[in-house]
């Protein structure tokens, strides 16, 4: 069993190398037209893809939030009047009686 995997790995290593040497024999200068565009648009892609994702989590988050926030506040008592104050409950803290002035 260990002597055919080892012929297998010889086998991928003689493709490899001979698939590394037919692309050191290519021309560099023979690119085909448009292939320079080509890379360049797709890196754009590429690109634009990455910003509609960010933008998307940042709507999202910014939902969330928006939704916790609804959450939170949507048990909250509705008062016509403001709450009274214990501490102060039934005193007459005006200017006038503080002042003792008598009508």
């Amino acid at each position: 069993m260990a002597v055919k995997a080892g012929s297998e790995k010889m086998k991928q290593d003689h493709r490899l190398n001979e698939a590394l040497q037919s692309l050191g024999d290519n021309d560099p200068d023979r690119l085909p037209d448009g292939f320079m565009d080509g890379v360049w648009q797709r890196a754009g892609e590429m690109v634009e893809a990455m910003n509609t994702r960010r933008r998307l989590a940042l709507l999202a988050a910014i939902f969330v939030a928006g939704l916790g926030g609804g959450f939170g506040t949507i048990h909250a008592p509705g008062r016509a009047e403001p709450e009274a104050q214990p501490l102060f409950a039934g005193s007459d803290l005006s200017p006038a009686v503080l002042l003792h002035v008598q009508s």
